[in-house]
């Protein structure tokens, strides 16, 4: 089996109903969702199946990374390319939440990642 195929099944297996709907495109997948999935994939070491997810759906925010983009260069916007405390603690949320949803003998070895 690819190693694409084996993280996405092990990921689809820990994470909520909600994201499984998103992931398989029977909910469209806002910028956020998107955001928190990448995120969330990638930080659990599932890098094959991260660079699947956003080839599959980053051309859906086009649109969104063009305002981002504009605003920017403008300077309506300032994007840092470090984390900030913010970034952090909304991440630190996302794993928490995924957790909840995970099965319990899973839990603790994923808050050992974080």
């Amino acid at each position: 089996m690819e190693q694409v195929k084996i993280e996405q099944l092990a990921f689809l297996y820990l994470c909520s109903e909600h994201d499984k709907r998103l992931l398989f495109k029977k909910e469209k997948m806002q910028l956020a969702d998107f955001d928190r999935l990448t995120y969330l994939i990638y930080h659990l070491g599932f890098k094959e199946y991260h660079i699947k997810v956003w080839m599959e759906f980053a051309g859906d925010f086009k649109k969104e990374w063009d305002c981002l983009e504009a605003l920017q260069e403008t300077g309506g916007c300032a994007v840092s390319i470090e984390n900030t405390e913010s970034e952090s603690r909304l991440h630190e949320m996302w794993i928490r939440d995924f957790c909840k949803n995970t099965p319990m003998e899973i839990r603790e070895w994923i808050r050992e990642l974080a």
